[in-house]
Formats: structure tokens, C-alpha cells, sequence
């Protein structure tokens, strides 16, 4: 009986008939992706294939074109959505059928344009993974110049006390990751080598490495600066939740 079941799936497998489904794309609720790429930092692909939209060329034409190897061939780099009710519609902002909406791990949106063909979802795909990626890190050992820091869009230092630990590399890779980069251009990073019972691990009061502290750029560099610290490995949605406390912190302040 095993080896008839085993000369099934063979039969199968030859036929196309198994695996199928792990050949397909898997489609999510737009609530469902938004919760997983929060957590993961992977995008989110809306398909508007509803006709409740009375703009754009006829949704017939893109089924097919879903299941073409060139956009499967991207079934695990996005959270797919089908749009195809007017609540989800509303959400993204839909203005035309066969519009594809990416979205970020924030609901920011990284692409949106309207395709039919196989091959332009493909390469609209293979462009938003080419600018939604890891970006390195240019760190400084010195202060940021007070000019540096007035006259740019860099309103946050973020200082690092690191050592060579996987815990000081693991939360670097952290704040390069793809979900994090966005938040760069309002940052400058300065990193320091931490050494126990040295000056600076007292002037800062650092007890450990890897150690975060996250600075209002604006004012002095120094200890009156700091507006969060964070100690030990973090991941990539952790740090992007700590950086964006810091930048609201920094927001409100310049309002006030």
C-alpha cells in the first residue's frame, strides 16, 4: 500500500496536480497583512480587482495574469491582498481597477500605478524590493557639528555604545534593515566603543554594551540631550518603534 501511495505522487507530481497550491499566490485579508508586515517588515501588495470602481481597464484581465510565473515567482517577498469590497477599496485609497497599491510595515505607501501585464507587475514588484531594502550606515565617532545638526532635516542622534558582541552586531543589522531605513534621513548615528569604567560609559551612565540612546539633535550634545535609551539586542520592528518615539518626542517639543 506505501509503495502504490508513493507511485501516486509521483504520478501526481509529474501531472502538475501536487504542490499546486504552494505554486499560487496566497491571498490575505488587508487587516491580516497589515498585522503580519508590522511584525515581519515585509510589504504589503493590494490588487483592486473589484468593480466597484468604475475606473480602469476590466479586472478580466489581470486574473490570469496573477498566476503568470513572473509575478509568482515574487509570492514570498509581499502579503497579497485582494481588493475586491469597498471597505479595503476605501482603506488604500483605490482610484482605479487593476491598480496595485504597496504598502509599508506603517501603511506608508512605497508604489502605486495600474498593470495588466505579467511582466510590468513584475517589474513594478522587482523596483519596490530595489528601494524598500537594507541601507548600511555611515557611523561617526565624533558630535555631530552644531551646524551639521541645525541646518539639516537630521533632528535625532542616535548614539551607539558598541562592542564586538553578536548583541552590538545584531542591533547595527537591526537599524540597517529595509523597515527601519525609511526613518535614516532624520537621523544621524555616532558610535562609540564601549569600555567598562571608562569617561564617556560615566559621562553617559552606559553600564553595558550594545547601549542606545536616542538624542534631541537641537540641543547640546550631551546627557541633557537624551530622550530614550535602550540596552541589548532589539530587532527590527523593536528599533523602528524606539526611533519613531524619539522623533515624535523631538516633533512635539519643536511645537510647543
Amino acid at each position: 500500500m506505501r509503495f502504490a501511495s508513493s507511485a501516486l505522487w509521483i504520478i501526481l507530481l509529474g501531472q502538475g496536480l501536487v504542490g499546486a497550491d504552494e505554486e499560487q499566490i496566497h491571498w490575505i485579508k488587508l487587516e491580516e497583512a497589515r498585522a503580519k508586515s508590522y511584525a515581519t517588515g515585509k510589504p504589503v501588495l493590494v490588487f483592486c480587482m473589484t468593480d466597484l470602481i468604475p475606473i480602469g481597464p476590466p479586472t478580466k484581465l489581470v486574473d490570469p495574469v496573477l498566476k503568470s510565473e513572473p509575478v509568482r515567482a515574487r509570492r514570498d517577498d509581499f502579503y497579497f491582498v485582494k481588493c475586491t469590497d469597498l471597505n479595503t477599496a476605501k482603506a488604500v485609497k483605490a482610484t482605479s481597477k487593476c491598480e496595485m497599491i504597496v504598502l509599508d510595515p506603517d501603511g506608508d505607501e512605497l508604489h502605486r500605478q495600474v498593470a495588466t501585464g505579467a511582466q510590468e507587475i513584475a517589474d513594478a514588484m522587482a523596483g519596490v524590493l530595489s528601494r524598500y531594502a537594507d541601507r548600511p550606515i555611515t557611523w561617526t565617532p565624533d558630535a555631530p557639528a552644531t551646524e551639521d545638526r541645525t541646518s539639516t532635516d537630521k533632528k535625532m542622534t542616535v548614539l551607539l555604545f558598541r562592542n564586538e558582541s553578536e548583541d552590538a552586531l545584531a542591533i547595527q543589522r537591526s537599524l540597517e534593515d529595509r523597515a527601519v531605513a525609511k526613518l535614516h534621513f532624520r537621523c544621524g548615528f555616532v558610535a562609540v566603543e564601549y569600555r567598562p569604567g571608562s569617561e564617556a560609559a560615566a559621562k553617559w551612565n552606559v553600564l553595558g554594551a550594545p547601549t542606545l540612546l536616542l538624542l534631541d539633535a537641537g540641543k547640546e550634545f550631551g546627557p541633557k540631550a537624551v530622550l530614550e535609551r535602550a540596552s541589548g539586542r532589539k530587532t527590527p520592528r523593536e528599533l523602528r518603534v524606539f526611533l519613531r518615539k524619539g522623533l515624535v518626542g523631538i516633533d512635539k517639543a519643536q511645537r510647543r
